[in-house]
């Protein structure tokens, strides 16, 4: 996923490292003003309301950041525990590749394929039901019992990455082997007892394409049923938002350039949205290269290959994560179909493909 850069409501930033739950994190703060309980403060036009933003490094292999509107900083300080603490909390039950001490998660799920049925968290319940949903609803671009075909990417782009001299592609034999283990059905949800069950040995899930909607969602319900009414959530590219910030008809978010060169501008567009998510699929950070040729990590279920027709998509949606899944769905389906979908799911959105061309549905309201 890309990185929004939210033009006049996120500021350049610096870094400081703290520790949070035993564990070190990069919190980045601002480079115009440090408080004591790390966090910005910028006065509003409502009197007696400050903007206060923080960000942190890690969760959901993420840069996250956390904006909202509150009265007081120890106000802010309680929202951003609620936030941040929701958010670790689904990192772990949501994790595929680390187990956790008493934790059942999806590591632990994929472990038992065959085996047994896991009794897991209503959140892992909830969010692998929508998972299934968006499968229907994507015509199967969506699938998140992908996991054995998505896991040899994986290794291969995780050794290619840290080492092009050792960068190759996997054989399609593999890869078709491993496709034998992705079929929905054989995924078993029970709501009434909690469980989930692959039941095929060698089947296992990836929810790459929902996790951190699923996420940001939840903590945003969170965070706001505790009281904020002004906020927004950062999740490297994934953007909730909530209310109206003071004076203003929402939160300005800048696009991020898939033109990486320095001399082009930071941002390609910006839009004005909220109560919505804005999501970001691209395949210009997450790559690599193998005798001239790039790889990405967004892979076509029918090809088994990845998805190579656009340079970024990006979907407006009120629910996050449908707009999660869509961002991956428009990026590895055609352009007729994927305009389709967008229309049919009420969808906003632009696609760049590969010859630097844009599309955007009738109603995309961006700058440029």
């Amino acid at each position: 996923m890309s990185r929004p850069i939210p033009s006049a409501d996120l500021i350049n930033t610096g870094g400081v490292v703290f520790m949070v739950k035993g564990k070190q994190w990069i919190v980045i703060v601002s480079t115009v003003v440090l408080l004591a309980a790390v966090f910005l403060a910028v006065h509003s036009r409502d009197a007696g309301y400050r903007r206060f933003q923080m960000q942190v490094v890690g969760y959901f292999d993420s840069f996250i950041v956390f904006v909202g509107y509150a009265q007081h900083e120890e106000d802010f300080t309680r929202y951003a525990d609620i936030v941040f603490d929701r958010i670790g909390e689904l990192h772990q039950l949501f994790d595929i590749f680390n187990p956790y001490e008493g934790v059942n998660n999806l590591y632990y799920v994929n472990a038992n394929a065959g085996i047994n049925p896991v009794t897991v968290d209503r959140a892992i319940i909830d969010m692998l039901t929508a998972g299934v949903e968006a499968y229907h609803i994507t015509n199967g671009a969506v699938n998140i019992t992908m996991g054995s075909v998505l896991g040899i990417w994986h290794k291969y782009r995780q050794r290619g990455m840290g080492n092009s001299g050792n960068a190759s592609v996997p054989s399609m034999r593999d890869l078709t082997d491993a496709a034998r283990f992705t079929q929905l059905q054989d995924l078993i949800i029970c709501r009434e007892y909690s469980t989930v069950f692959l039941r095929t040995p060698g089947m296992s899930l990836d929810v790459g394409s929902i996790a951190k909607g699923y996420a940001a969602q939840l903590a945003l319900q969170a965070v706001t049923e505790a009281g904020i009414q002004v906020a927004l959530i950062n999740m490297g590219g994934h953007i909730v938002a909530h209310g109206y910030p003071p004076g203003r008809d929402g939160w300005n978010v800048g696009i991020q350039n898939p033109d990486t060169d320095p001399d082009q501008p930071q941002t390609i567009d910006s839009l004005v949205f909220t109560n919505s998510t804005l999501s970001i699929s691209g395949g210009y950070e997450r790559f690599f290269a193998v005798d001239g040729g790039r790889f990405g990590h967004i892979i076509d279920p029918e090809t088994l290959m990845p998805a190579d027709m656009y340079v970024q998509v990006a979907v407006l949606h009120p629910c996050s994560w449908m707009a999660d899944i869509l961002s991956t769905a428009l990026f590895i389906l055609p352009p007729d179909e994927g305009m389709q979908l967008a229309l049919r799911t009420g969808t906003e959105a632009f696609w760049i493909n590969t010859n630097s061309e844009w599309i955007t549905t009738p109603g995309w309201k961006g700058s440029r």
